[in-house]
């Protein structure tokens, strides 16, 4: 499947354009010279490649002699994998941003990423398409993950902000599917803001992985809530209302609270609210119910992971995209 015209394949977050912008430095760590010549090849219009070493124990080397801003690291390598390599970069204070670039795409691996100080994971099949776009992500500090599942894992047991950008797809309802298990199997309450697609699709997904979805009782941590109701009690004059989104919000809590064993137990949401905002071109309201949101959730338990489709960014200029992305804490791409 084509991922994503080339705009929005790489759409600068950093605002590099003209001959005297100042480019992040970046060395590439990988054991296959041909892989380091195609990546050089990607980024070298908006990044400054440094340095290349072949292996963990050079690439310590090389990056302490050139600072680089952010690091391109392979996992699997001769001496020390990369996981290895970057601990020992942390041990020695080092603040280079590191992105992962590998092959190895079971979730441990995602896991170990950024357990070892990582704040990205690319595959390598994905090169062309997400690369660049990572680097831009983490160098304004946010964590750019592989699939949703990835973002529960890299969320853990904390509270946050993240975006999915996804090319819609049958498989993506799966994809959603196993994030709700994860967080109803970790004793979250969960709550889907949703298309009557989606909601139907994952009620019979989450049946089918033996939760009680829609039967005579259901699962009292569960609730579904259709995206254009959510979105219709708020909005006032094309914009979203404060305090009416406010009340929302406290509702979604008083049902937390009501549900979960634990009173400091989290929410976890997946929402498609601003969809619709967004395909109407109404980009202020978009960045403006993103921003919102963080106010009234950000002292709260609550896990929200805003999902769009590529396609609504293709066609809106870069400052649109960039604002929406600011508002997150974490960026993932779906199927």
């Amino acid at each position: 499947m084509a991922y994503a015209s080339p705009a929005l394949r790489h759409r600068s977050l950093l605002s590099r354009k003209g001959s005297d912008a100042v480019r992040p430095r970046v060395v590439l760590v990988d054991d296959q010279p041909e892989v380091l010549d195609s990546v050089a090849k990607v980024l070298e219009n908006d990044f400054d490649v440094v340095a290349v070493a072949t292996d963990g124990e050079a690439a310590l080397t090389t990056s302490a002699r050139t600072s680089p801003d952010v690091i391109v690291m392979d996992i699997a390598m001769p001496r020390l994998n990369g996981f290895q390599t970057v601990r020992r970069l942390r041990r020695t204070g080092s603040q280079a941003k590191v992105v992962f670039l590998t092959m190895h795409e079971a979730e441990e691996y995602v896991i170990e990423a950024f357990d070892c100080g990582g704040q990205g994971f690319v595959l390598k099949t994905r090169i062309q398409s997400d690369l660049a776009s990572s680097l831009d992500h983490v160098l304004a500090g946010r964590l750019f993950v592989p699939s949703l599942k990835s973002l529960f894992h890299a969320a853990d047991s904390s509270s946050g902000h993240a975006l999915e950008l996804h090319w819609d797809s049958e498989s993506r309802l799966d994809g959603i599917a196993d994030f709700f298990n994860m967080a109803l199997r970790r004793g979250d309450a969960t709550c889907l803001i949703g298309t009557e697609r989606v909601r139907e699709g994952l009620e019979r997904r989450l049946r089918d992985r033996e939760w009680d979805i829609g039967g005579p009782s259901g699962c009292e941590r569960y609730m579904a809530i259709d995206a254009a109701d959510a979105l219709a009690r708020f909005m006032r004059g094309g914009l979203p209302d404060a305090d009416r989104l406010a009340e929302g919000v406290a509702e979604l809590d008083e049902y937390r609270l009501n549900v979960v064993d634990d009173p400091g137990g989290r929410i976890t949401i997946f929402g498609e609210m601003a969809v619709s905002l967004s395909h109407d071109g109404n980009s202020r309201a978009v960045v403006e119910l993103e921003h919102t949101w963080n106010e009234l959730t950000s002292s709260l338990p609550f896990f929200t992971v805003c999902s769009y489709p590529a396609a609504c960014f293709e066609d809106q200029v870069h400052s649109e995209f960039s604002s929406v992305c600011a508002e997150h804490w974490a960026v993932g791409h779906g199927p």
